[in-house]
C-alpha cells in the first residue's frame, strides 16, 4: 500500500501567498464568521478557500506548522487579536489532505466565501472513511490504491446475550455490507470483523456511558480507526425501506423493494446502515440512486485475527513506513502493477481463507505462474502495467464526470486486452485449463460486449489528434466542425513556420535543438535545453515562460498570437462537439457493469502474479504448502524462515523447524536469552500459516499445514498508559480475549507474559494460562517465556514440549546462535546481554555479586556440620523454613490455577490475584519474606 506521508519542511510557500491581503471590512467579516463556527475536535482541520490559495487558522495553523510543515516559521498573525494563520498553496493543499485523511486519520472541512452573498459556507468535508468529495483532489494524479470504508456499530440484546449489529459502506464501490452476531465481553468477534473489513472510520451512538460502551470504545480505539459519535436518532430504521429502495440497484426495477431482502431481518445492523446513509449524505446526491448493493458479510469465511495478531505479525505497513517496503507482510507481498490489484491484496491479507478448495485453487494458479517464468514476467513487467483502474473510470461515468479521454482509456485498455489473453492461452503449463476457466474465458465474454463500443470510438474520435494528446470528435461529423478543423490546421502550419523562423533566428536546428511542444494548460510553446538558453539572452523577440530541468520554455510574439487564436478556436470546437461527446459518454456509461467485472478479474490476476513473483524472488524460493483440513492437528514447517526479516539487508537468516502434532506436541514453551530469536521464531510460525491460508507459497523447505480458524496473539509489552491502561492490564485484557475466543483449531502466540507484575504473580498466571490452553482449549500454541520454571509444565501435561534458543558463552562473551533445539535452556543469560549492551563494568560486577547472593540463599545447606551443634540446628531450621515456604508457594499456584478465568472479568481476576498475593505476603516465613524483599 502506498504511504502518503510527506516531509513538508522544504516546501516553501510562494511569497505572494505568504500573507493574507484583506481590507478592514473583509477582515472584520471573516473574524465574525470564524468566531461563530461551532467547537470542533482537534482531529478536524478547517481550510478556507481564498481562490489562489488556502488558509488555516488558530490551533489548526499551529498544528500545520508543527506537524505538517515541521516549521513554526510558516505561522503568521493577522487582525487586532493577532490570530494565527498559515497560507497553503494548491499543491501543498493536496499533499496536506493526503497526509490528514489517509495517514493521520483526521477530518477536513473546506469553507469558501460566496461572491454573491459575501458569506462563508461549508463546501466540502471529508473523513478517512468518506473521501467522496475529495477524490478529485486526492487522486487526480494517482490511482486510488487504498480501500476506503466506514463502519457503524449498534449494540443490542437477544435472549440475554449481547448482540452486535454492524453496517459497513464503501462509497467508492457503492456497497453496503451488514453483519449481526452475538459477542462476548471482549468483543472478540467485532475485533475480527474490524480486521477483516479494514474500515478507516467507525460511527457509534453518542451518549451511551455504560461499561459495555466503554469497552466498545476501547476496542475501536485499539484498531486505529477514527471514532465518530453520532446522534442516537440517526440509528433509526424508521425510513430504512424507503431510503434503501432509492439507493439499491435491483435486478428487476419494476419489483424493486428492499423490504423483501433477507438482510432486513438484521434490525441492529440496519440501524447502523441508517446512520451511515445520513453520515455520508447519500440521499443528497441523485447520482447515488439505484447504484448500491446490499449483502451480508459472513465472518465464518475467514480466519479470525485480533488486533494484537495484526500488530505482532506486522501484517500492515506502519503509517510512515520508509522506502523499505519489506518490513510488513503486505509490503512484502504487494508487487501488484494495478491500483485494483493493490486494493485487493490489502483486503486478502486481512482475510485469510478457511475453505481448503478455494485456497488450493489460488495455490494452483500461483504455481502456474511460478513454473512459467516467461508468462509471469510478461504479465507483471508489461501487460498488467497497461491496464487502467476500471473501478475509478466506471465511477466517473456513474457521476457524469467522464470525458472523451476517459472513453479513449477504456478503448485503449480493451484494445490491448487480446495480448493478455493470448499470453494466458499460450502458456500456463499443466494448469492452463484453470487459467482459462478463471481468467481467459470470462474476459473473452466481456470483451465481446465491448465490440460495439470499440466501433463507436473508432468512428467518432479523431485518432490523429489523440497522438497530440488532444481528444476531439472527427470533423466530418458536422460542417461547422469541418470549418473549425480547417482553421486549426492552418494555425498549426503557421506554428511550424514560426518554429523554422525562430530556429534560423537563434542559430539552432528546428525539431532537434528547438522544439515546438504543447500541453493542456499552456497551449503551444518553444523549448530549448538549458545549455542552449544563452541564445535567448537579451533577445527581446522572445518571452521566457519558465526554466526547468528539461529546458527553457518560451514564445515568440508570433507564436503567442497563434497560440491565443488556436485556444479560442479549440474552445469553439469543444463547444460545437459537446452534444456528440455527451451522447458518447452516455453510451459508455452503459458499460459500467462489465467494467466492474473486468476490474475484479484483473485485480485477482494481478495479486496472484504478485504472489508468484514474491515466491521466486526471495533469497531462497518459497515452496507450496501441503494443506490438511481443519481439525487434523498437524503442522510441520521444515527450515522455516521469517519472510520479512530474510529480505532485510545484511541479514543471514537462520532457519528453524516448527512442528505440532495432535495429542502429542501442541504446546511449545520456548526459553532462552533475550535477543536470541524467541519472538522471531513464534512470529515466523504465525506469518507462514497466514500466508498458506492466503493461497501463497511459503518460506520453508517443506510445509504441511492444518487449517486454523484464528490466529490470536499476546506479543510484546507495549504500554497503553496514554489510554489509562498499564502494561500488565493490557497483557491481561489481550490474554483474556484469547482464552475466551480460541478454539482447538486456533493458533495462539504468546511472548513474555507476566513481566508487568511481581515474579510470583507473573509466574502463577503464566502457569495457569498455559495449563488452561494445553488441557482445556488444546489449541496450537507457542509460548516464549523468561520463566524457566514454567518448563516443568511438560512433566505434568503430555502435550507440552520444551524448546530453547541456543547461545555460546565464555567468561566475557555471549554468542547468539538463533538455533531452536529441543529441551530446556540450562542457564539465564541476562547479565551476558547486559554486557553486550555495554553496561558499565561496576554495574555488571555488582549484578553478578547479587545474583550469586540470591542463589546462595535459595540453596539450603544439606550437609550438617558434625562439630557444631548450633550449626546443625541452624541448617535444619533453614531447610524446614524453605520447605514451609515452598508449601505456601505451591498453595498459591494451586489457587491461581483453580481460578475460573473464563467466568471472571479482567478486573475480577486482578482482585482475586491481589487477595492471593496478600495471603502469601502475610506469611511469617523468612524464606518468602526475604524473596519478596529482594523482588521489591
Amino acid at each position: 500500500m502506498t504511504s502518503f506521508s510527506r516531509d513538508f519542511s522544504n516546501m516553501a510557500v510562494p511569497s505572494k501567498e505568504n500573507e493574507i491581503d484583506l481590507d478592514n471590512l473583509q477582515e472584520s467579516g471573516f473574524d465574525l464568521f470564524y468566531k461563530s463556527l461551532p467547537e470542533k475536535p482537534a482531529t478536524s482541520i478547517r481550510f478556507f478557500d481564498r481562490d489562489a490559495y488556502y488558509t488555516v487558522h488558530g490551533q489548526d495553523a499551529v498544528f500545520a506548522g508543527k506537524e505538517i510543515f515541521k516549521s513554526m516559521g510558516v505561522v503568521k498573525y493577522f487582525g487586532k487579536k493577532k490570530r494565527e494563520y498559515v497560507c497553503v498553496n494548491k499543491t501543498n493543499f493536496e499533499l496536506m489532505l493526503r497526509e490528514l485523511l489517509l495517514v493521520k486519520q483526521y477530518r477536513a472541512e473546506v469553507y469558501k466565501c460566496s461572491r454573491n452573498t459575501s458569506k462563508w459556507e461549508l463546501v466540502y468535508k471529508g473523513s478517512p472513511g468518506n473521501l467522496t468529495q475529495f477524490e478529485d483532489v486526492l487522486f487526480s494524479n494517482s490511482e486510488l490504491s487504498v480501500s476506503v470504508g466506514v463502519l457503524a456499530v449498534k449494540l443490542g440484546t437477544e435472549n440475554g446475550q449481547r448482540l452486535v449489529g454492524a453496517g459497513y459502506v464503501d462509497a467508492t464501490l457503492r456497497k453496503f455490507s451488514v453483519c449481526e452476531f452475538v459477542d462476548n465481553d471482549q468483543f472478540s468477534n467485532l475485533e475480527a470483523l474490524i480486521v477483516q473489513m479494514g474500515p478507516k472510520e467507525c460511527l457509534i451512538p453518542a451518549g451511551d456511558t455504560g461499561p459495555e460502551y466503554a469497552k466498545l470504545k476501547e476496542i475501536l480505539g485499539r484498531s486505529g480507526m477514527l471514532l465518530s459519535e453520532r446522534k442516537k436518532s440517526e440509528f433509526s430504521t424508521k425510513d430504512n425501506v424507503q431510503d434503501l429502495d432509492r439507493l439499491l440497484k435491483f435486478k428487476n426495477p419494476e419489483q424493486a423493494s428492499s423490504a423483501a431482502l433477507p438482510e432486513m431481518d438484521k434490525v441492529h445492523a440496519l440501524a447502523a446502515v441508517a446512520a451511515l446513509i445520513k453520515f455520508l449524505e447519500l440521499l443528497s446526491d441523485e447520482d447515488n440512486f439505484g447504484q448500491f448493493s446490499l449483502s451480508t458479510f459472513d465472518l465464518s469465511l475467514y480466519v479470525k485475527l485480533d488486533a494484537a495478531a495484526v500488530s505482532a505479525l506486522n501484517l500492515l505497513p506502519a503509517p510512515n513506513e520508509g522506502p523499505n517496503k519489506n518490513q510488513s507482510v503486505l509490503g512484502l507481498m504487494n508487487k501488484c502493477r494495478t491500483a485494483q490489484g493493490q486494493r485487493l491484496i490489502e483486503q486478502w491479507v486481512k482475510q485469510p481463507l478457511l475453505d481448503k478448495n478455494q485456497i488450493e485453487e489460488r495455490l494452483d494458479i500461483v504455481e502456474a505462474f511460478i513454473e512459467d517464468g516467461e508468462l509471469r514476467q510478461t504479465l507483471q513487467e508489461d501487460l498488467l502495467r497497461r491496464i487502467p483502474d476500471f473501478q475509478r473510470l466506471s465511477k466517473k461515468f456513474q457521476r457524469k464526470r467522464a470525458n472523451l479521454q476517459d472513453c479513449y482509456r477504456i478503448y485503449q485498455a480493451v484494445e490491448k486486452m487480446p495480448q493478455l489473453l493470448e499470453a494466458l492461452e499460450r502458456n500456463g503449463g499443466t494448469h492452463q485449463a484453470l487459467l482459462m476457466s478463471v481468467f481467459t474465458n470470462p474476459l473473452k465474454e466481456l470483451l465481446m460486449d465491448f465490440s460495439k463500443f470499440q466501433e463507436m470510438i473508432e468512428a467518432t474520435l479523431d485518432m490523429a489528434q489523440v497522438e497530440n494528446h488532444e481528444f476531439m470528435i472527427k470533423s466530418d461529423f458536422d460542417e461547422v466542425l469541418q470549418e473549425l478543423r480547417g482553421k486549426l490546421d492552418r494555425i498549426e502550419n503557421d506554428m511550424q513556420k514560426q518554429l523554422n523562423r525562430a530556429a534560423k533566428d537563434l542559430g539552432v536546428e528546428a525539431g532537434k535543438v528547438l522544439k515546438l511542444e504543447s500541453n493542456s494548460q499552456m497551449g503551444y510553446f518553444f523549448r530549448v535545453t538549458r545549455k542552449d538558453e544563452k541564445a535567448l539572452r537579451n533577445n527581446k523577440s522572445y518571452m521566457i515562460i519558465d526554466t526547468r530541468n528539461n529546458g527553457v520554455r518560451f514564445r515568440s510574439n508570433g507564436l503567442r498570437d497563434l497560440n491565443e487564436e488556436y485556444i479560442d478556436i479549440k474552445e469553439q470546437y469543444t463547444e460545437q462537439q459537446k452534444s456528440v461527446v455527451d451522447e458518447i459518454v452516455n453510451i459508455a456509461a452503459g458499460y459500467i457493469d462489465p467494467m466492474a467485472v473486468i476490474n475484479d478479474i484483473i485485480a485477482k490476476l494481478d495479486v496472484l502474479v504478485s504472489f508468484a513473483h514474491v515466491a521466486t524472488s526471495a533469497p531462497i524460493p518459497y515452496v507450496r504448502p501441503k494443506l490438511y483440513p481443519k481439525g487434523t492437528g498437524k503442522m510441520n514447517l521444515k527450515e522455516a524462515r521469517h519472510p520479512c526479516l530474510e529480505m532485510q539487508d545484511d541479514v543471514a537468516f537462520i532457519a528453524n523447524g516448527i512442528r505440532f502434532e495432535k495429542d502429542k506436541a501442541m504446546f511449545h514453551i520456548i526459553t532462552g536469552p533475550n535477543m536470541g530469536g524467541k519472538s522471531t521464531y513464534i512470529r515466523s510460525a504465525g506469518v507462514i500459516i497466514l500466508m498458506a491460508q492466503l493461497g501463497s507459497f511459503v518460506p520453508c523447505s517443506e510445509a504441511e499445514v492444518s487449517l486454523v480458524d484464528s490466529i490470536l496473539a499476546r506479543v510484546g509489552a507495549g504500554d497503553s498508559q496514554m489510554k489509562g491502561v498499564s502494561t500488565f492490564m493490557a497483557e491481561m485484557l489481550e490474554t483474556n480475549a484469547i482464552l475466551r475466543g480460541a478454539s482447538q483449531d486456533s493458533l495462539i502466540l504468546i511472548d513474555e507474559l507476566g513481566r508487568g507484575t511481581s515474579t510470583y504473580d507473573g509466574f502463577g498466571l503464566a502457569w495457569a494460562i498455559s495449563e488452561y490452553i494445553a488441557t482445556k482449549i488444546k489449541a496450537f500454541c507457542m509460548f516464549a517465556t523468561h520463566f524457566h520454571e514454567l518448563t516443568a509444565l511438560a512433566d505434568v501435561v503430555p502435550e507440552v514440549t520444551n524448546l530453547h534458543v541456543t547461545a555460546l558463552t565464555t567468561s566475557d562473551t555471549l554468542t547468539l546462535l538463533y538455533r531452536v533445539k529441543e529441551g530446556v535452556c540450562d542457564q539465564s543469560f541476562g547479565i551476558h546481554v547486559a554486557e553486550l549492551a555495554h553496561f558499565p563494568k561496576p554495574v555488571i560486577e555488582f549484578a553478578k555479586e547479587k545474583a550469586n547472593d540470591l542463589e546462595d540463599y535459595q540453596m539450603i545447606v544439606h550437609t550438617i556440620e558434625d562439630t557444631d551443634e548450633d550449626g546443625a540446628s541452624s541448617a535444619k531450621k533453614r531447610r524446614l523454613t524453605k520447605q514451609d515456604g515452598e508449601k505456601v508457594i505451591n498453595d498459591f499456584l494451586k489457587k491461581i490455577k483453580a481460578l475460573p478465568v473464563d467466568e471472571l472479568s479482567p478486573d475480577q481476576i486482578m482482585t482475586e490475584i491481589t487477595k492471593l498475593r496478600a495471603e502469601v505476603a502475610a506469611s511469617d516465613n523468612p524464606y518468602i519474606q526475604d524473596i519478596l524483599t529482594r523482588m521489591a
